[in-house]
């Protein structure tokens, strides 16, 4: 058996890259644009574009779905965003049909109740105390109680400082 030699040639035309990569001429045209092809001239070279669309193809836009980074044509790209968004919109509906997703001011007002439970809890804690331990005073009762007011008082205001640094 004998070996046949194979030419592979050093450039090839939009149209027979195309076929070799399995993608249309116009997607050849983007992915050069984009810089996933080495195009010379009116050609394409073989071996360096294959192996950059390789490259590409091991990306995570490629892996995302997008055929290349960014359309030639900007009316093309406000397309794509824009049915992005509609489907993203379309997702987030039947989440939120499904019970998958949480009203946000429902979810703010359950918190705010389960923290006024707290903090009434923490509150009664001195006179909870007073009641078993007979042997403090009040003095001692109203430092604990003092203690407790200020933790409370230290813990919300630490959200505002955090809304405060987000800005």
């Amino acid at each position: 058996m004998g070996h046949e030699s194979t030419q592979i040639p050093e450039t090839v035309r939009a149209s027979e890259l195309a076929a070799l990569l399995g993608v249309t001429p116009s997607t050849v045209s983007h992915l050069a644009t984009a810089g996933h092809l080495v195009k010379r001239g009116s050609r394409y070279a073989l071996a360096e574009s294959v192996a950059r669309y390789c490259t590409y193809l091991r990306s995570p836009a490629a892996r995302a779905g997008r055929v290349a980074d960014a359309p030639a044509d900007p009316l093309k790209a406000a397309r794509i965003r824009f049915m992005e968004a509609q489907t993203a919109r379309t997702e987030l509906k039947a989440a939120r049909e499904a019970g998958e997703l949480l009203d946000r001011a429902a979810v703010e007002a359950a918190w705010r109740g389960i923290l006024a439970d707290v903090r009434a809890g923490l509150l009664a804690v001195p006179s909870r105390v007073g009641t078993r331990l007979p042997t403090l005073t009040a003095a001692d009762l109203a430092e604990i109680a003092a203690e407790i007011r200020a933790a409370l008082e230290a813990l919300a205001a630490a959200p505002e400082a955090a809304q405060e640094s987000d800005l």
